[in-house]
């Protein structure tokens, strides 16, 4: 189907009739009646009860007409902004991120963008992974940087890196991690870690490093914000599991080991919505352009 077909079937399905329609459309009646009944074929189900004679919208003609105008709408939207994008004009976009994201690739990213497109807005709004997607999902954000998580169904996504864990530790905890193995020394420890519901395969993934090395931990604090559980951390409350660029210049009084031989990876990934994969394709390719220029550096 085309958007020539769409803008035609909502001509009619809004003042419904076929010659009114076809007048002010400037195409022949019988030629925007083939369009229709070709769009009906398409679809797989009547779209107008024609059985009257005036015709009316049927129930799948109904959702058909409003997701139609949603999608019209939103690919009008699209075509404003990536012509703003090219001419460095005003737009908007808003990215949902876990904390983790702002210790690599955003800081890079916005500069990039501040610098090479000073008009266009971007948006930034902290959450756990499940708002992210659901935010996504809804309409609300335009794009996710989250880790280890595939997603819902409706979720495109593409890889933009992998880095290794670092368990972190209160400086002054007389245990010293040498190699993998040795994570069963924190047996006992207090662990401070995300809940489950703020990532289901990251969480995954911690809990099969824990029970490779024989236990479950003892979690005594849940928070998805790394540099809340660094500084929970830092005061002696516990230790924690974070991605090894969360701890990259910060100045607190933690110690760390790096699981470099350890299969599990964080995978940080830049996700969108499938549905309007089309309507964003021009952000989806500069902004992983650019996300992927920050790894080169």
């Amino acid at each position: 189907m085309s958007t020539d077909q769409l803008k035609n079937f909502l001509a009619v399905a809004e003042v419904l009739n076929f010659h009114k329609a076809s007048e002010s459309m400037y195409i022949a009646q019988p030629a925007l009646s083939r369009q229709i009944k070709n769009l009906e074929d398409e679809v797989g189900a009547e779209l107008f009860d024609r059985t009257k004679k005036q015709i009316r919208l049927t129930a799948a003609g109904v959702f058909f007409k409003n997701e139609v105008a949603r999608i019209l709408k939103n690919l009008d939207q699209a075509r404003k902004k990536a012509g703003q994008i090219h001419r460095g004009e005003a737009g908007e976009i808003m990215i949902g991120h876990v904390s983790s994201a702002m210790y690599s690739v955003l800081p890079y990213f916005l500069k990039t963008i501040k610098t090479s497109y000073p008009h266009l807005k971007i948006g930034l709004l902290e959450n756990s992974c499940h708002l992210t997607f659901t935010r996504i999902l809804d309409g609300e954000l335009h794009f996710g940087i989250l880790p280890n998580e595939v997603g819902p169904d409706g979720i495109g996504s593409a890889m933009l890196y992998k880095e290794n864990f670092v368990v972190v530790m209160p400086r002054s905890l007389k245990v010293n991690l040498k190699k993998n193995t040795d994570l069963k020394l924190l047996a006992n420890a207090d662990w401070i870690l995300p809940a489950r519901e703020d990532g289901p395969q990251y969480n995954d993934l911690l809990n099969g490093l824990f029970q490779k090395s024989g236990f479950t931990p003892r979690v005594v604090f849940e928070s998805p914000n790394a540099s809340t559980n660094l500084r929970m951390v830092s005061e002696g409350l516990g230790v924690t599991i974070i991605a090894k660029s969360a701890v990259k210049g910060v100045n607190l009084n933690i110690k760390y080991f790096e699981l470099i031989d350890s299969p599990a990876k964080v995978e940080m990934r830049f996700i969108w919505s499938k549905e309007r994969e089309e309507e964003l394709k021009e952000y989806i390719e500069l902004f992983l352009k650019i996300f992927r220029e920050t790894r080169a550096t």
